[in-house]
């Protein structure tokens, strides 16, 4: 064909040369506005049938504008005379387009020719309804030009070298009768009768049992001509040399495959081994749409030069009900490799002997797709050294002795952006790349969800990435927008799903039930009402066949879709009720052992009936890193039953309120914060109003924390009238608690200390020695702050010796309180001694957030003591804390600190830098401590500025702490 003028390609990715150079021919939709006027081969084609073929159902407002764009475009490209208006329409002229060479080829009987034109897949890289029909229409188009071929070679002598070919066709079109019809006679010619009846048989009971017919009366007459021995037959039999076959059975490679670079490398470097001394096999394993065909299709492409003997491939269709068994598979690959053998009479022993010892002096490439396990390859493993096994299966294939294991996963970011990009269009990613990472977020990353979106977005040019993003948002829709001809995520997913037993779906179905991101194994059990063996048996169970993932020993999660797919199958509605309850139980028991370990002595407070036996814990630090794992369970786990209507409410309420004890949720207030609103709303709506009080002072504790005083006094007093209302004595004192800390924040000291005086009362009264302490510490706090150091020493010592009564260990919090109490008292090296020892139960516990502020009020006690080089120390140490914690009170502290520290030891400037820092910090939340650094500032000699103590002053007095949480 000439280099020169213009030429087309269809039979693969639409492209075009001009005088030999390829020219670029726009976008997807563009692209297929070419392919349109190509296959009409020269016949005008209707406005209307080209807006079809680009939008389908769905064309945009500007459609038609659009279209004229298109044809404009390619006219600029490919000349101005190449498409011509002709009527309501356009044709294109001129040029030569390979589908009308291949079929002038075709009638000249010059099919090798022919088939040498196919490029991959025709009309690669576009996805539509008009794309998927004429992607038939060629593939059938190409398939009776094979058929000629092949017919061709049996009729001239070349039967033997057709068997391979032929036995790979009749494989992938099982119902072709042709194809059927030309094997069995080249099996005959070459001697090989029985195998002839044998693909008779075969090609009958399928047509019978898939589509209820019976075989055509030619093949039926050519069957009797065989098991007769028609002379007539073997008429055109010519004798020729023996040669040996070289099978190349590897489907078309993705046009468009993109990413899985790590994974390619390892594979081709440990299949590529020539002088290895034993076979090299890979596993490739993953759930269903992780695109382990395609990389395996992909890299058997990139390996087959290697291989040069001859690539065999087959759908061993694993996922199926009925998998092919190793015999038919041994029968299929033994017919191509030339082999004399029938499948229906020879023991699977034989039959795999027989193919191991054909491929003994090869050096091929076996490639074993979709496979049900590893008993089902295991036959079908060559024995020499020289060749290469690529197997893929759902199951992770362990029992393949020697295979290199590789799980494949979901795409990276960049790996899913590519993909997408390839199928829509880089232009139309690049202008809209954050919804593009929205909608690749929504897929999970998952190579079939992402190629089915950027299918759905390429026939539809008038759709923005936005809009599918939001279509997508919808959980409950998300399976059914994943959905493109024949391809859907729910689809693949239920192949696998079908697989399981009774038991294994249960299991299945019941894990997604929580709303939890993971699941301990202990966690697990409890939602599968099961012993830890049990549940072990049945998570690794759905782990083998990538029905759950195990990101690290003992704990397990799912793909998002697959969690959706889990949740959408049908389950009795009794166990979907009780398994997050069950999960509840076990979070309870479990935060209560975490909870006594870290506060001994101490009782739950209103612990309700706990059913299930929690996890044990071998020590404090133990317990700690338990309740950490947890976190996000924890959270969720509440949350969900915040969202449950006749769920155990009070219960949900009360694990936060222990976890929010044990855990540091001065970290990441937010995620508590918006985990206790839900349990407002949802007890507000019931009218459960002893829940509402008692989760309204935890989210004004959480407030308070993050110094919002008016809406913890909100909180508080809503908390407090409910409970007072319920007749709950401790909530009720709780909420005076919290109410005293707000007010104290805004320097209404007296009230603060009346409200204070008022909750120790009743939690004296209720007998409750654990709270007592912790109110007696906070009013030390405020007396201290007042000038009534005796009171406040004698309140913060008692509340030490309750402390010590209780569980003979240190409460960290009160000795906090009682370090800043001394410290005012005039006995800052008493006050240091505690501050270390607070600072050292903080690092055990885990509790970053107040181990930095236990840092600075260290740094403040050693300005007193005239150390200001190890106060610099001590702030430095708690801003660093706070860089990563995000404390902005603080903060804010430790510049003050550091800033008065500095300025004692010589350095104004940036000591200055560091009060000017403080106030930004303090004026930004309009906290009053801004005023106090304004002070600071305007003096101008912050070294030595003393308040009414003679202690240098700090800039605010010394904050309470909240019953659950610190600065």
């Amino acid at each position: 064909m000439s280099d020169h003028g213009l030429r087309f390609s269809i039979l693969g990715p639409v492209r075009a040369w001009r005088d030999g150079d390829e020219v670029e021919i726009g976008s997807p939709q563009q692209r297929l506005v070419l392919a349109v006027l190509l296959l009409a081969e020269g016949r005008a084609v209707g406005q209307e049938h080209l807006l079809d073929a680009v939008w389908a159902d769905d064309p945009p407002r500007t459609a038609v504008s659009t279209l004229r764009t298109y044809i404009s475009r390619l006219r600029s490209v490919l000349g101005a005379k190449t498409v011509v208006s002709i009527g309501n329409g356009y044709a294109l002229v001129g040029g030569a387009c390979d589908l009308v060479t291949m079929e002038k080829l075709s009638r000249e009987g010059r099919y090798g020719e022919a088939l040498a034109l196919w490029r991959g897949e025709p009309l690669a890289g576009m996805e539509g309804p008009y794309v998927w029909s004429q992607r038939t229409n060629l593939e059938e188009r190409r398939l009776a030009v094979l058929e000629r071929r092949l017919t061709q070679d049996v009729e001239e002598g070349r039967h033997t070298e057709a068997i391979a070919e032929l036995t790979a066709l009749c494989g992938e079109h099982p119902a072709r009768e042709r194809l059927s019809g030309l094997l069995m006679l080249a099996l005959y010619r070459s001697g090989r009768q029985a195998e002839a009846i044998g693909v008779f048989t075969d090609t009958r009971k399928l047509l019978a049992e898939e589509l209820g017919i019976d075989p055509s009366p030619e093949l039926a007459e050519l069957y009797q001509r065989i098991i007769t021995a028609d002379p007539a037959l073997g008429a055109n039999q010519v004798a020729k040399p023996a040669v040996r076959q070289v099978p190349r059975q590897l489907p078309a490679d993705a046009a468009d495959f993109t990413g899985r670079e790590a994974e390619i490398e390892a594979m081709v470097g440990a299949l590529r081994s020539g002088n290895a001394s034993a076979l090299m096999i890979s596993a490739l394993s993953g759930a269903g749409g992780m695109g382990k065909t395609t990389l395996a299709v992909h890299l058997a492409h990139r390996l087959a030069p290697h291989y040069p003997d001859g690539q065999l491939f087959v759908n061993l269709q694993g996922t199926s009900a009925r998998p092919l068994s190793p015999e038919t598979v041994l029968g299929s690959f033994l017919r191509s490799l030339g082999v004399d053998a029938s499948a229906d009479s020879a023991e699977l022993s034989e039959q795999s002997a027989l193919y191991r010892s054909a491929l003994a002096d090869r050096r091929m490439l076996v490639v074993l797709d979709n496979a049900a396990n590893a008993a089902q390859v295991r036959p079908l493993l060559p024995g020499a050294a020289g060749c290469a096994v690529l197997a893929t299966s759902r199951v992770k294939m362990v029992g393949l002795s020697g295979a290199r294991q590789v799980d494949l996963g979901v795409m990276d970011h960049d790996e899913a952006m590519a993909l997408m990009a390839k199928v829509v269009g880089e232009p139309r990613v690049a202008a809209e790349r954050e919804a593009a990472g929205d909608l690749i977020e929504a897929c999970g990353h998952l190579p079939l969800a992402i190629r089915i979106v950027a299918s759905r977005l390429a026939v539809r040019p008038a759709w923005s990435v936005a809009r599918m993003r939001d279509r997508m948002a919808d959980e409950r829709r998300r399976l059914a927008e994943l959905r493109v001809g024949d391809l859907a995520v729910e689809a693949t997913f239920a192949l696998g799903y079908d697989q399981l037993d009774a038991a294994h779906a249960s299991a299945f179905r019941l894990l997604a039930i929580s709303d939890t991101p993971d699941l301990s194994l202990a966690a697990a059990a409890a939602v599968l009402d099961l012993d830890e063996s049990e549940a072990e048996e049945a998570c690794e169970a759905l782990v083998d066949v990538s029905m759950l993932e195990s990101p690290s020993p003992g704990r397990y999660r799912y793909h998002d879709l697959l969690k959706i797919f889990a949740r959408s199958r049908p389950a009795d509605e009794e166990e979907r009720r009780a398994a997050p309850a069950r999960l509840l139980d076990f979070y309870l028991a479990g935060m209560a052992g975490v909870f006594h370990l870290t506060n001994p002595g101490v009782p739950v407070r209103d612990s309700g009936e706990v059913i299930r036996t929690g996890p044990s814990f071998a020590d404090r630090e133990a317990a700690v890193g338990w309740a950490e794992d947890e976190e996000r369970g924890v959270l969720s786990c509440v949350h969900q039953v915040a969202q449950t209507p006749g769920s155990a409410l009070l219960d949900a309420v009360r694990l936060l309120d222990m976890a929010s004890d044990v855990l540091e949720t001065d970290a990441a207030p937010e995620r508590y914060e918006r985990t206790v609103e839900a349990l407002i709303e949802a007890a507000a709506a019931r009218g459960e109003r002893g829940a509402e009080a008692h989760a309204r002072c935890l989210r004004g504790e959480f407030r308070m924390g993050r110094r919002f005083a008016e809406a913890a006094i909100e909180d508080g007093a809503v908390a407090r009238d409910l409970s007072l209302a319920e007749g709950d004595r401790a909530t009720y004192a709780r909420s005076l608690n919290l109410l005293a800390m707000a007010v104290s924040s805004q320097r209404s000291k007296t009230e603060a200390i009346a409200m204070y005086r008022e909750a120790i009362e009743v939690w004296r009264s209720l007998d409750d020695r654990w709270l007592e302490p912790m109110g007696l510490g906070n009013m030390a706090l405020v007396l201290a702050s007042e000038g009534k150091i005796d009171e406040a020493v004698e309140a913060a010592e008692r509340a030490n010796r309750i402390t010590h009564e209780l569980g003979g260990m240190v409460d960290p919090d009160v000795m906090y309180q009682s370090a800043i109490v001394l410290r005012e008292a005039g006995r800052p090296e008493e006050a240091l001694s505690r501050l270390l020892e607070t600072r050292g139960e903080y690092q055990r516990l885990k509790q970053r957030v107040r181990e930095g502020a236990t840092l600075l009020r260290m740094a403040e006690t050693y300005l007193v003591v005239e150390r200001p080089d190890r106060a610099v120390d001590c702030a430095e140490d708690s801003l660093a804390i706070m860089a990563k914690a995000g404390d902005e009170w603080v903060r804010g502290k430790a510049l003050v600190a550091l800033g008065q520290a500095l300025a004692r030891l010589g350095q104004p400037a940036r000591a200055e830098a560091c009060l000017v820092e403080a106030l930004e910090v303090f004026a930004r939340r309009n906290l009053p401590e801004a005023d106090d650094v304004r002070v600071l500032l305007k003096a101008g000699d912050v070294r030595n500025l003393p308040n009414r103590d003679g202690a240098p002053h700090q800039g605010a007095e010394p904050e309470d702490v909240g019953q659950l949480a610190l600065p």
